[in-house]
């Protein structure tokens, strides 16, 4: 009776302890999503005005001003 118990606990190990391995499936012809950036690129824009350093946000993305001229 030990002998049985014991080969159905070693038989229940061996097939527990086996890895699965799963791959991605590529065949898929389904709809295919692109990622592309959302984030505006913004940049610091420097002026001398007065013989003071000045800047300002620039978006390049919409191309227009992000704020007003400030002191650097």
């Amino acid at each position: 009776m030990k002998k049985i118990l014991l080969s159905i606990v070693c038989m229940t190990f061996m097939f527990v302890s086996v890895p699965v391995y799963a791959l991605e499936d590529t065949s898929s012809t389904g709809n295919q999503e692109t990622i592309s950036a959302r984030a505006d690129k913004l940049e610091w824009i420097y002026r001398i005005i007065d013989g003071k350093l000045y800047k300002r946000l620039w978006n390049r993305t919409q191309n227009r001003w992000e704020g007003d001229w400030i002191r650097a």
